[in-house]
């Protein structure tokens, strides 16, 4: 009887949630499905109650060369982003093990490289399988930097939830439900908050605040929730519940600080917005869409099919936006649904 691979799950588990961390935990859960056997290396250590077990590796660096001697996987599918630790697993190749990464944002160019890290990259897609890239941009980040193009497949991360969703909505507070039950519209957001890119809220809750405390006055039926995922800085925080509370929003625009399932209110809500200043393929766009929930994005990127999108940074124009999809939602967003659900057969492919 042939023996099943096993698989090395190699990056961040939750909590906290996040958008790798979401992506590493929801693959499990498919390759839990199939019965594949995985064993998750959760570089966020300890952090937390893992829903599975996970083996934590708190200094990643140090772990990978340790790993290298040790007893490995079939298929080592790393999620890291720095070349150092692409570099050190692909070494495992010399072992015989598959290799594959995923990577799921690249900012450094090949001009931003000395001579040994471009010596490292080089031998890293020499030695590794396979480069799963998110999206197109990160696909021609990986080109620039030579890596070969027939080792490249654009995949993006997304994979649909397959918790249930019933115990999911148990974990949610009372009061941030029954903002959705008093209200009719429900717009929702997530992200950091005091963290700043160029100057300026890199999750864009300052625009989120602005358009809502608009839209209010002339709808009085709607509503806001706002899922913080990381705070910044704080006085920036207390500078913002400030700000709404001077507009007598308080109970109409939530800041919800307690770590909760993000996807049933995407779900629940009418419109999901990301006014991000910088941002990559995000999971959170493509899981509106699946959901069949209208979702509005800055343009700063390229974003998937079916999100609507405004100006980066411009208030006016995400007012103007917001404003039409809550008086005029799009209707066909059914038809993006099938194309989300190939993606994670797409990766299975690859990695077996």
């Amino acid at each position: 009887m042939r023996k099943t691979k096993s698989i090395a799950e190699i990056g961040v588990y939750p909590p906290p949630a996040g958008g790798i961390s979401v992506h590493v935990e929801r693959l499990c859960d498919t390759l839990e499905q199939k019965q594949i056997p995985f064993i998750i290396y959760d570089g966020n250590g300890e952090n937390g109650e893992k829903k599975r077990a996970v083996v934590p590796i708190p200094e990643i660096e140090k772990w990978a060369w340790k790993y290298l001697w040790q007893k490995n996987e079939d298929i080592i599918h790393n999620h890291f982003l720095r070349w150092q630790i692409r570099f050190t697993l692909s070494l495992l190749k010399l072992k015989g093990k598959k290799i594959v990464h995923t990577v799921h944002s690249l900012r450094n160019d090949g001009t931003q490289l000395g001579l040994a890290q471009k010596v490292m990259v080089f031998l890293t897609g020499l030695l590794s399988d396979h480069f799963v890239a998110v999206s197109e941009e990160v696909k021609e980040k990986l080109l620039e930097l030579r890596i070969p193009e027939r080792k490249i497949s654009v995949i993006p991360a997304f994979i649909p939830p397959t918790t249930d969703l019933e115990s999911d909505i148990k974990k949610i507070p009372d009061y941030v439900l029954e903002t959705f039950t008093k209200y009719p519209q429900v717009i929702v957001a997530n992200g950091g908050v005091g963290n700043l890119y160029n100057g300026e809220e890199l999750y864009g809750l300052d625009l989120c605040i602005d358009m809502f405390t608009k839209l209010a006055r002339e709808n009085k039926k709607l509503a806001f929730v706002y899922c913080i995922t990381h705070i910044g800085e704080q006085a920036l925080l207390e500078q913002y519940t400030e700000r709404i509370a001077a507009h007598g929003l308080e109970e109409r625009f939530l800041l919800v600080q307690e770590k909760i399932p993000f996807y049933p209110l995407i779900q629940k809500a009418t419109l999901f917005v990301r006014p991000t200043a910088s941002d990559g393929d995000a999971i959170s766009l493509r899981e509106a869409i699946y959901l069949g929930t209208p979702a509005i994005a800055s343009d700063v990127v390229k974003r998937p099919n079916g999100v609507i999108t405004f100006v980066n940074r411009d208030a006016d124009d995400f007012t103007k936006t917001c404003r039409e999809v809550l008086y005029a939602p799009p209707t066909d967003l059914l038809q993006y649904r099938q194309e989300q659900e190939r993606y994670v057969e797409q990766l299975l492919d690859i990695l077996l």
